[in-house]
């Protein structure tokens, strides 16, 4: 790609991150002999827990990656997020009480 475009898709994936409160970060190494050169990690921000990108050096992502991630974090957040709203809780037989079934 060239380097406009993955300016726009940098910024794109850190609009996403930041819609579920992570912070994407970019290597600072200028060296591009370096491993992590031009390379993310994906940070919690309350926390400032590195989530993804960080074995086996500090900076491992590349922007396909970063994508990836976000992806598989947003889905598995989506499904906690519809089993604890759909799955009856403490003392629920299946979601009905006795009063209402007929």
């Amino acid at each position: 790609m060239d380097a406009p475009s993955d300016k726009k898709r940098e910024a794109y994936l850190r609009r996403w991150a930041a819609r579920m409160g992570l912070a994407l970060r970019k290597s600072r190494a200028r060296d591009p002999n370096r491993m992590d050169f031009g390379r993310y990690r994906i940070v919690n921000v309350k926390t400032d827990y590195v989530v993804a990108g960080r074995f086996p050096y500090g900076y491992t992502l590349d922007l396909d990656a970063v994508a990836e991630v976000l992806e598989e974090l947003e889905t598995s957040r989506e499904e906690e997020a519809f089993r604890r709203t759909y799955t009856p809780g403490h003392g629920c037989a299946g979601g009905f009480d006795a009063k209402y079934e007929s």
